[in-house]
């Protein structure tokens, strides 16, 4: 992953790479959410 301030010329790149981690932590938070659901019986 690029830090936040990798390049400062573009100011889209922040927002950008912001948006990458929040669809990124989302997706992971799924997937571990339906794993705990399935091994609950839930799911």
């Amino acid at each position: 992953m690029k830090p936040l301030n990798a390049d400062p010329k573009n100011p889209a790149s922040e927002s950008r790479v912001t948006l990458e981690t929040i669809i990124s932590v989302g997706v992971i938070g799924w997937l571990a959410m339906g794993i705990v659901l399935m091994g609950l019986g839930i799911w």
